[in-house]
């Protein structure tokens, strides 16, 4: 019997971390990747993470995907990451002028919601949605497409929030002096950056009735980044050389001044079935969506006692387990 593929669209703001997600699946062979849709509320401006998408999909010969683009505004707010630290991710850290892709695929036209929408209503199968960047994307399609079939997202994977550990706003904005960018952000200990780029997006989302899965903060802060990962790599193909760069990288040369987990490779490896023993709770959650300049709360992600329905949210995981499952998938064969 053959084995069925689980279809998958990338929604993602075009990281290093974001990088690493989509290289480990295109090296998966349980999953398809059906389209990358691009915002341009996060790290990558929204052309060069546009650029960084074709390109991989170039590389790894991803001809079935297709990539999309979203939008730079958010539904409210101007939050933003340092255009200094978005420079640095729109080569991927220096390394994108080094894939030379030797063939063509087009950035499609459409706009990112247009083209979930479409895609959901146009599938028999169920597609799931592995969020890696906010949720701009995702709340423009409810909003702008409400026909949309949502009852075909088998579920929503998002690495977002923070529900019991602090968030990561103010930790960024303090780490280095060109990143301090007010008390908007210098205050802010409560909201992870997913959420914060885009609150009110956030908020949609949750009170959708799309089932989700949330790999918030909690999660995340078990699996530090290590450089020894740099050596679990031992493949010499296109895809294994530039997961290898990208872990020396963001461990020697641009090594942030705080410590680093594994976010988004983290919630891909849950949503590929690569990780079994994890902790979960479900509950019902909601954002702050209030900005003020004094113990600034927007973006906070908070358990409330009723909603649309409960979201499942990751809590303890093995990091010996990630590192394992992650360097085996980029290790084998490409596909």
């Amino acid at each position: 019997m053959k084995n069925i593929k689980k279809k998958v669209i990338i929604d993602t703001d075009m990281g290093w971390d974001d990088v690493l997600s989509i290289l480990y699946l295109m090296k998966n062979p349980a999953i398809e990747i059906v389209g990358i849709t691009v915002t341009g509320c996060g790290e990558a401006n929204l052309r060069w993470g546009a650029v960084i998408a074709k390109t991989l999909m170039e590389m790894g010969a991803q001809t079935q995907a297709k990539v999309c683009v979203g939008t730079s505004i958010p539904l409210k707010f101007n939050h933003v990451f340092p255009q200094s630290f978005r420079d640095n991710v729109n080569d991927i850290m220096g390394l994108l002028g080094s894939l030379n892709p030797k063939t063509s695929i087009d950035v499609q036209t459409q706009p990112a919601w247009e083209f979930i929408s479409d895609t959901l209503n146009q599938t028999e199968e169920g597609i799931t949605i592995l969020s890696l960047g906010g949720f701009t994307n995702l709340a423009k399609m409810l909003e702008l497409c409400p026909s949309t079939c949502i009852d075909k997202i088998t579920e929503i994977y998002a690495m977002a929030g923070a529900v019991y550990v602090d968030g990561n706003v103010a930790l960024f904005n303090d780490a280095k002096p060109e990143w301090n960018q007010g008390p908007i952000y210098a205050t802010n200990y409560a909201a992870e950056w997913n959420v914060f780029i885009d609150p009110v997006a956030a908020k949609k989302v949750f009170k959708s009735n799309i089932p989700i899965t949330l790999i918030p903060l909690d999660a995340c802060n078990y699996v530090i980044l290590n450089p020894d990962y740099v050596d679990k790599i031992t493949a010499t193909d296109s895809i294994a050389k530039l997961v290898k760069d990208i872990f020396k990288k963001v461990t020697g040369s641009d090594k942030e001044a705080i410590p680093v987990p594994i976010f988004d490779p983290l919630a891909t490896v849950i949503m590929a079935d690569g990780i079994k023993g994890y902790q979960t709770q479900s509950e019902y959650l909601d954002v702050n969506i209030t900005d003020t300049e004094v113990d600034n709360q927007c973006g906070r992600t908070y358990i409330v006692n009723s909603g649309s329905r409960k979201i499942t949210i990751v809590q303890g995981v093995s990091q010996n387990e990630f590192a394992t499952n992650f360097s085996n998938m980029i290790n084998g064969n490409v596909l």
